[in-house]
């Protein structure tokens, strides 16, 4: 997986969202709310996945070339 799989496109929207039900909701009071629980669902979904991605690929440690970098600029961590 990549962190582009979590982008959510305009495809994903259209299925979700509730303009997409008719103008009229027959369900009931539960299954007329779900139409408009799945639009979040699916945000908190990728934005879930994302974090996950990002937390599990991304390595906090600084690469010693940056370090480098800095230190022949002069500045110094205290």
């Amino acid at each position: 997986m990549a962190a582009t799989d979590y982008i959510i496109t305009p495809a994903d929207v259209q299925i979700v969202h509730v303009e997409a039900q008719p103008t009229v909701l027959r369900g009931s009071a539960t299954q007329n709310k779900q139409v408009f629980d799945k639009y979040s669902d699916m945000i908190v979904t990728h934005h879930n996945g994302l974090c996950n991605y990002v937390d599990q690929n991304i390595s906090p440690a600084i690469d010693h070339s940056v370090l480098l970098l800095y230190a022949s600029m002069g500045w110094v961590q205290d």
